[in-house]
């Protein structure tokens, strides 16, 4: 009997030993950096009052072959395309919210062509394709099929909900699993839906996460993915708590994962106890990593990481997310890490930003120090080798 229970025992302390070799890993990872990140210029635009300067849907974009930078006005309903050039000219496209060609509060877009756009909405089981009028050319319904036995929601928490993949003529849609934010299962399913641009071509569930993150438990602001589009192949996925990032092949529709955390901290750990209405007091008091953005130019990648301060200063304001300690990852085309900068404390809002000539524009109008209501103001970093 003894024996036997000193076998149990074992077993048992090797199972445990095994769990604990899969939990996340707080250390931060080695690397040899190669680049940096240099204040190289800044560039204004104009957009007066009823304006949100600190809208998160902003993204270069080609027009006609010209640069633009598109921003969704969501006071207005309009979507706002600034010239990035001198041969482009500003405009806007206001969306009517109801009627003939109503597509609802305005959430994102996408450039199909150089006279169509993908766009979403607060209702967030339809897509819809429009020209530059703001006509209504076709609704694409998102919610006819399901994910293993569960309805899923176009969610838009991210930069870049909709992505029109070029080769294929297909959208990428970034979902969500209807489940309880608190607790587990919240990662399992699929992240995507592909919706064929062919009207009769059915839509499928892709890029599906391992049972892994399942045992998992985090709060609702740990829900906030962020993800890219990359050579035109490749869907670049930033979980807030993991270090790796995780590459979907949009050819071999494959994941893999590569080290990509921050000089300061590795994965986060999971809230042991959630409990409702905490949730951003748990984000702001954890380390973290958010946006991700594609450099096509010098063909990097970056990511935002965050370190965390406490929920209560020490003049005793509550800080939220925008007050974390941030640090941009510079990842090279092979999916190695190269280099991390650390940015000034609350200073920059790096939930605005884009790449555009060879340089990654993060917004200045943090809003505890914000130069302008009426102007989004970038400040452009440009990579230099070490």
């Amino acid at each position: 009997m003894i024996r036997r229970n000193l076998f149990y025992l074992t077993w048992f302390f090797f199972l445990i030993s095994c769990k604990d070799h899969r939990n996340l890993d707080q250390n931060a990872r080695e690397f040899s950096p190669k680049l940096t990140l240099i204040a190289n210029d800044t560039l204004t635009f104009s957009v007066g009052s009823q304006f949100n300067v600190h809208t998160r849907y902003v993204r270069k974009c080609l027009i006609k072959n010209k640069p633009y930078l598109g921003a969704v006005n969501e006071i207005s309903n309009d979507l706002e395309f600034f010239a990035l050039s001198e041969e482009g000219e500003n405009f806007k496209v206001n969306f009517q919210l109801d009627g003939p060609n109503g597509v609802g509060k305005l959430k994102a877009f996408e450039i199909i062509s150089d006279s169509t756009l993908l766009i979403a909405s607060t209702y967030r089981i339809r897509l819809y394709v429009t020209d530059f009028d703001g006509n209504l050319l076709r609704t694409i319904k998102t919610n006819e099929i399901e994910r293993k036995g569960k309805p899923f929601v176009q969610t838009y928490y991210t930069h870049q909900p909709l992505i029109h993949d070029k080769r294929s003529d297909s959208f990428y849609v970034y979902t969500g699993v209807d489940t309880d934010f608190r607790g587990p299962g919240i990662w399992s399913g699929t992240m995507f839906l592909k919706m064929p641009n062919e009207i009769d071509s059915p839509p499928k569930h892709v890029f599906e996460l391992s049972s892994y993150f399942n045992d998992f438990v985090y709060g609702a602001f740990f829900s906030h993915n962020s993800h890219v589009l990359m050579e035109n192949r490749y869907l670049v996925m930033s979980i807030p708590f993991y270090n790796n990032i995780l590459i979907y092949d949009l050819e071999r529709e494959e994941v893999k994962e590569m080290e990509a955390g921050s000089k300061h901290f590795g994965d986060a750990l999971p809230w042991d106890s959630p409990s409702f209405g905490r949730d951003e007091e748990f984000y702001v008091s954890s380390n973290s990593y958010r946006e991700v953005a594609y450099d096509d130019d010098n063909k990097l990648l970056y990511r935002m990481a965050y370190r965390a301060v406490e929920y209560v200063g020490p003049d005793g304001d509550r800080r939220n997310w925008d007050n974390k300690l941030p640090s941009v990852i510079i990842i090279n085309k092979d999916f190695e890490k190269v280099g991390e900068i650390d940015l000034p404390e609350n200073t920059v809002y790096t939930r605005t930003y884009f790449t555009h000539n060879g340089k990654l524009y993060l917004s200045l109008n943090h809003p505890d120090n914000n130069p302008s209501e009426d102007q989004m103001v970038f400040v452009g970093f440009k990579p230099e080798e070490l």
